[in-house]
């Protein structure tokens, strides 16, 4: 009788490697049919360039990655005989590929958490499928330099959903005091040893504001104070860090001086400049790097992160076909003609009654941007996602489901999400995202990051080319964000043109049961809608360029953040400072940020006076860094332009016009006496851009002059000091009032040519006895909201409308002396002049 057995085993003897033919061999291959065009396309191209060590892979959401992934593991194995390592972010994914492999018939084991690693994957039997955690932690299994756990070797390492783990290596080498529970008084005890630094920088009350919870931003400690004090931290903490954060400290607890000092309501928290991906010879080592990434990717942070070479990472593997692109009706309810009021109401109805016989998931980017679905949704966190999908995916609860920052990782096939809600822009997971985000707000650099969020939100519910998936978009920073012209170029085109073909729609949708009828056609196949989707997205192409700038940006970070461990500050210094010298394009953002590393390394070296002199440089340049101890020196605001130029010029950078109107409520939603000063000012300045006037901060960004300044093309300026948080009955005071003049002499002297109007943003007109403010006006909260009511008429008339540039720029110019918002109309219609109490 034949052993086909023995003939197996002899014939494996010669394991294939070109990753293809190891699908045609596969016990499983007939079943799975064949390899979609995108996918062959990425396994031949990484066949002929496998021996660099970094390569990036972008696949289409949904477009079958994971089965190359697995493919070139097992292929590295073929060829080495070694151990191959995947990595994904959670241990949900993980399962999934486990999953996967056996069902393609590719050997693989799971790791498993306090055991020795397998030996089938030590042998090269197999390829070990784990957590990023897994490896990147102080106590890893796979070794850390310097530890005593002997080093483990790879051949290789697959990196699942790289875009995915900056967050989470991030999360891995940061060190966070919270403030609750038996760490409370630990971070009130961090956060107020640098009350007094913020103080000096006139940011105390944004300080006061944030520890006491009413203001959910983040603020970084000033280098210069952080490094004088890290020392005795990082002292105390080590009394607590075996208990508190073993996993972390070990990774840290030598880069202090190193390291961003970040504060929130939340925590204190110290994190490296970059993660210091050289602690873990496993990966710095391994000779092959492939990271899986999705199309729209900005693979800067791959360079940032883990130190991969601007050469290979310029240079991804990214398919040329449409494989793996779901259909998907994206909605935006807020440009649709229903009132405003409404809408979030009737989005929740919808997501209860589609519930009653399809999945609906809503994504939102925090805890606290979930708790609004609490009536209506289940919102789930931690560990309970996983079990949440699962009920999805098996058909057990239809939801809806709330997941809080759950933009990736989340396969939703069929039945099991038919809408998904993405409710606020996901700005980011940790501290350092946050903080980075505000950083860099409105650049290229974080746009791109945004993009990539977005996306892969709305890919949760479409995994593959025959799915199909409504999407809503909410949010009025969401709307705003995407309706931008330089965002909606980030996209793939494939969404893009969904996209506007959404948008198109939903601008005919005018009422509710019209919403309903027009989600029905995707839910039930209408013939026309599934047509007319088809020959859109088929007309679209799907390459992005890559933005090299943002590449060779993080490559400057990371060979200075390089420099600087080694000692060599001013090798670190001098490379920072020739970058931006040779690249005068550079945007102002980045060259702040990259400034102030530098002037950051220069005080450490000790050379103070560098270090004062570049950060008045990065200061300059981004004023959203930490100010100067010593304030800079005054920048005088340019003359603006005529006032509905300047008005239309600014609607004209939005592509989806109806999304400005989102924009302006995003701004004027903070100017409630609720909000602390530093959101209700930066209210103001915008308010003033909106207007089309110039307007600036001065006494934040320089700590001189008044809270707000607008400059108009009038030669008129309104000299603004805000007192929105007094109690409605209260009058002015001497000293209030007093601050006011002062603002007005530095005004005089600054702009001597422009005729000033002294305002306060005050609870009511009244003075006490003993102030005298006869040419001092007030804008009261009520007078602010009827200016505010219409401005939102300005701002809806002109986004409405398709009219050319010249003919809207006249358009403006009726309706500015119609709702009276000219600088003259704006003295004498809101404006009132304060009067003694009686």
């Amino acid at each position: 009788m034949v052993d086909f057995e023995r003939l197996r085993k002899q014939r494996s003897l010669a394991k294939p490697i070109d990753p293809i033919e190891l699908f045609r061999r596969l016990p499983r291959a007939s079943e799975i049919n064949d390899l979609w065009n995108s996918q062959a396309e990425a396994l031949k191209e990484w066949s002929k360039r496998r021996d660099e060590k970094d390569l990036v892979i972008k696949l289409n959401t949904g477009g079958g990655k994971t089965l190359v992934g697995l493919l070139i593991a097992q292929s590295i194995i073929n060829e080495k005989h070694g151990s191959v390592l995947y990595l994904s972010p959670n241990n949900q994914i993980v399962d999934q590929i486990i999953s996967k492999a056996k069902e393609y018939g590719i050997p693989a084991v799971k790791f498993s958490s306090g055991q020795d690693l397998d030996e089938k994957f030590l042998s090269g039997q197999a390829v070990l499928i784990s957590t990023y955690a897994a490896l990147f932690n102080g106590m890893s299994r796979f070794g850390v330099a310097g530890g005593s756990r002997d080093i483990i070797k790879l051949d290789g390492i697959i990196l699942d959903d790289a875009h995915t783990a900056f967050s989470e290596i991030r999360d891995r080498f940061t060190v966070s005091v919270e403030n609750l529970g038996e760490t409370k008084d630990l971070y009130s005890e961090l956060t107020q040893t640098f009350r007094g630094d913020f103080a000096d920088i006139g940011r105390q009350g944004t300080f006061d504001d944030i520890v006491a919870d009413r203001d959910k931003g983040v603020l970084e400690v000033p280098y210069w104070s952080w490094l004088l004090k890290f020392q005795e931290i990082r002292r105390i903490l080590s009394e607590i860090a075996p208990k508190n954060f073993p996993f972390v400290w070990p990774l840290v607890r030598d880069s202090f001086n190193i390291s961003h000092s970040l504060i929130s309501s939340n925590s204190f928290s110290i994190t490296p400049l970059l993660p210091m991906i050289d602690m873990f010879p496993t990966f710095a080592d391994c000779p092959r790097r492939i990271y899986m990434s999705a199309t729209v990717a900005d693979d800067s942070s791959i360079i940032r992160t883990f130190g991969a070479s601007l050469e290979s990472v310029s240079k991804p593997i990214a398919p040329s076909s449409l494989a793996g692109v779901g259909e998907r009706m994206i909605l935006a309810p807020a440009l649709m003609q229903i009132p405003k009021k409404d809408l979030e109401t009737i989005c929740k109805t919808l997501a209860k009654s589609i519930s009653k016989e399809f999945g609906v998931v809503v994504l939102t980017p925090s805890k606290i941007s979930a708790e609004k679905w609490n009536d209506s949704a289940q919102i789930s966190v931690g560990d309970e996602v996983s079990n949440s999908v699962a009920a999805l995916v098996k058909r057990k609860n239809n939801g809806p489901f709330v997941f809080p920052n759950r933009y990736d990782g989340i396969d939703l096939v069929g039945d099991s999400c038919r809408l998904l809600i993405i409710d606020g822009l996901p700005t980011g997971s940790n501290l350092y995202d946050i903080y980075r985000a505000t950083v860099f707000e409105g650049s290229a650099a974080i746009n791109a990051t945004f993009a990539q969020r977005v996306e892969q939100g709305m890919g949760r519910g479409t995994r593959g080319a025959g799915d199909h998936c409504i999407v809503l978009l909410m949010g009025k920073n969401l709307i705003s964000w995407i309706s931008l012209s330089s965002n909606l170029k980030l996209m793939t085109s494939s969404t893009r043109s969904q996209l506007e073909l959404g948008i198109n729609i939903s601008h005919d949708i005018g009422n509710e049961k019209e919403l309903k009828d027009t989600i029905a056609k995707c839910l039930y196949r209408d013939t026309s809608w599934v047509t007319y989707h088809a020959e859109v997205v088929a007309d679209s192409a799907i390459s992005i360029e890559p933005q090299l700038m943002n590449l060779k940006s993080a490559e400057i970070e990371r060979h200075f953040f390089k420099l600087t461990k080694d000692g060599h500050y001013d090798k670190a210094i001098d490379m920072v400072e020739k970058f931006i010298s040779d690249n005068p394009g550079l945007e102002s953002r980045v060259k702040g940020w990259l400034l102030q590393l530098a002037a950051r390394i220069a005080f450490l070296w000790g050379n103070v006076p560098k270090s004062e002199t570049l950060q008045q440089q990065a200061f300059s340049f981004n004023s959203a860094l930490l100010r100067p101890k010593t304030a800079p020196p005054y920048v005088r605001l340019f003359s603006p332009s005529k006032q509905s130029q300047n008005i239309i010029n600014m609607l004209e950078t939005y592509e989806l016009k109806k999304g400005y109107p989102a924009h302006f409520e995003e701004v004027v939603d903070l100017l409630v006496p609720e909000s602390t000063s530093n959101q209700f000012e930066e209210s103001i300045n915008s308010l003033g851009l909106i207007l089309g006037f110039s307007s600036q901060r001065p006494d934040h960004l320089f700590g001189k002059g008044p809270d707000v300044l607008w400059i108009t093309n009038e030669k008129i300026a309104f000299i603004i000091e805000i007192k929105s948080r007094k109690k409605s009955t209260n009058p002015l005071t001497k000293a209030e009032h007093g601050q006011l003049l002062e603002s007005f002499v530095w005004f005089q002297k600054e702009y001597p040519e422009y005729k000033g109007y002294k305002i306060i943003i005050h609870p009511n007109v009244v003075t006490s006895d003993s102030v005298t403010a006869a040419d001092t006006y007030a804008l009261t909260i009520n007078q602010l909201n009827y200016l505010i009511m219409n401005m939102r008429k300005l701002v809806a008339d002109l986004s409405a409308t398709s009219l050319p540039k010249a003919t809207l720029v006249e358009k403006c110019e009726k309706l500015l002396e119609e709702l009276h918002l000219t600088p003259e109309l704006i003295i004498t219609k809101y404006l009132s002049i304060f009067k003694a109490e009686k």
